[in-house]
């Protein structure tokens, strides 16, 4: 949420608050014509009696507020689709140039291994060996947690 879409809720809010001071300030009578009367409306497109003074000014206006309403909507799930589906690919994308990146380095550690470099191999190889485990582990715990607080 940006911050002026921040400010305007407080803003909101705050009149809703001043709103709500002033008529548990008037006799009980009152209060409930007040109630009675006090509505709130918060969506993607105006109030229908809005929409209906909109329509009196101009004939066909409501129609074409509400159709770019939906449209806004359509345009905005298509939009989050994709960002998952970008994030999907690129987590994968991750995986594998790591994966790759740790089986080369292992592979050149066993190499050191086998031309007479025992410590330097083993250490190159070992390292790398539980990073990918500790890599695949992690994400894979992620994943469950991730899933846990979906549900």
């Amino acid at each position: 949420m940006n911050e002026e879409h921040q400010n305007d809720l407080q803003g909101n809010s705050t009149n809703v608050d001043k709103v709500i001071d002033s008529v548990k300030k008037l006799p009980r009578e009152e209060q409930e014509m007040a109630i009675s009367k006090l509505e709130m409306y918060s969506g993607p497109i105006p109030h229908p009696d809005i929409l209906k003074k909109y329509d009196e000014l101009d004939p066909g206006a409501a129609k074409l507020i509400i159709e770019n309403g939906v449209k806004e909507s359509e345009h905005r799930r298509k939009l989050e689709l994709q960002a998952m589906s970008y994030t999907a690919k690129d987590s994968k994308r991750r995986e594998w140039m790591g994966f790759t990146l740790g089986i080369i380095i292992i592979s050149v550690g066993a190499l050191l291994i086998y031309l007479g470099h025992t410590i330097t191999g083993t250490l190159l190889s070992g390292i790398s060996a539980v990073s990918l485990v500790g890599l695949f582990v992690g994400s894979s715990e992620e994943t469950k947690n991730k899933e846990a607080n979906d549900d």
